[in-house]
């Protein structure tokens, strides 16, 4: 967990807020990795509703072009 940190600002988190990689176009990251830091119980939820976010994410942006 946190070894690929989600933040707005690239000096500050490998990825964005909506889980693509700074500064590459066609890289997502879905895992407990962007969690900004490790918590005390299981990240199984939070996980899935991050990725089902990323799902929607990219279902809308597929929809766009």
């Amino acid at each position: 967990m946190g070894t690929t940190r989600m933040s707005d600002d690239p000096t500050q988190g490998v990825v964005d807020r909506d889980c693509r990689v700074h500064s590459v176009d066609n890289l997502y990251v879905a895992g407990s990795s962007v969690f900004p830091t490790g918590g005390y119980v299981n990240p199984t939820l939070t996980l899935t509703a991050l990725a089902l976010r990323l799902a929607d994410h990219l279902l809308a942006h597929l929809s766009e072009t």
